[in-house]
């Protein structure tokens, strides 16, 4: 699940706008003539002025693995605070169930091997462990929460990347997610996500991964 925060800009374009009509001496009074200014900016190229618009929200329902990956995505100083395993009793965690174990014969072995770890996790508890070192048996596939706070920038440049269909599955669905809740969080941001949050293929035009899914042509 998505929450996007209020603290999040609202009208992004607008913003952008009036900035850059700052750097290029300009009136920056008419909302109309800031988005169009902005959407000149984006479709130029021209990103710095992209660092200023913040979002801000909360990350729930995936697993530390997938947020792990998030994490990678670390240009334009991005921060976050994550659920704590030192405070935390994590002895009924929930878990993501990939797509490759969903046969019969594999969820089984899977869901048992989740249920040995939240058993043995609780017997160190009762064993007076603390939390923070029984943690260390906690798996990768535990649901963990964060609350996020990046610059639409770089949240672009992992749109791009998070969108393609190699990235790994759970992730492309929080990518997608979040662009559905961002698109609709106000009407400017609508339009940034139909037009920038888009796989990377869509931008340079052609595919440049080793395995290709046929998307889009390998360049020559």
């Amino acid at each position: 699940m998505i929450e996007i925060f209020d603290s999040t800009d609202k009208y992004p374009l607008q913003k952008i706008g009036k900035y850059a009509g700052v750097c290029w001496n300009s009136p920056i009074d008419d909302a109309e003539k800031n988005i169009k200014r902005a959407k000149d900016c984006i479709i130029s190229g021209h990103g710095r002025v992209l660092e200023y618009v913040d979002i801000e929200m909360c990350i729930t329902g995936y697993s530390a693995r997938a947020i792990r990956e998030y994490y990678t995505h670390i240009g334009g100083a991005p921060t976050r605070l994550q659920e704590s395993t030192r405070y935390v009793n994590c002895d009924n965690f929930q878990y993501y169930i990939p797509q490759t174990t969903k046969t019969p014969e594999a969820e089984k072995i899977y869901k048992e091997t989740m249920e040995f770890i939240r058993k043995k996790y609780g017997e160190l508890l009762e064993a007076g462990v603390s939390k923070e070192d029984a943690a260390n048996v906690l798996p990768l596939g535990m649901m963990t929460k964060i609350v996020d706070k990046r610059n639409l920038r770089n949240m672009i440049n992992l749109m791009n990347q998070r969108l393609c269909t190699r990235a790994y599955l759970e992730i492309r669905t929080m990518a997608n997610e979040i662009k559905k809740a961002l698109s609709e969080y106000s009407d400017e941001w609508k339009w940034i996500c139909d037009t920038l949050f888009v796989p990377k293929c869509d931008v340079s035009g052609f595919c440049t991964e080793k395995k290709c899914c046929g998307r889009r042509p390998k360049k020559d």
